[in-house]
């Protein structure tokens, strides 16, 4: 029994380091984590027969902080 309290002890420390690790990212890479878990939701969703409308920002695969062309 000790292997298995032993085990869910490693998952929820790694939880918590992958926690820590999103918290210290930049904003403008949080923005994009949310970014690609509305497309993937969005093709779930789809695939029900949903219409749904990620967020879209213009040039988003540029440099995060570059102008975008007029």
């Amino acid at each position: 029994m000790d292997g298995v309290s032993a085990e869910v002890t490693r998952i929820f420390a790694a939880k918590e380091q992958r926690r820590q690790d999103l918290a210290r990212l930049p904003f403008p890479e949080k923005v994009r984590a949310v970014m690609q878990l509305q497309e993937m939701a969005a093709t779930i969703l789809r695939a029900r027969g949903k219409a749904v409308q990620p967020w879209g920002i213009a040039g988003h695969d540029e440099k995060v902080g570059a102008a975008s062309p007029p």
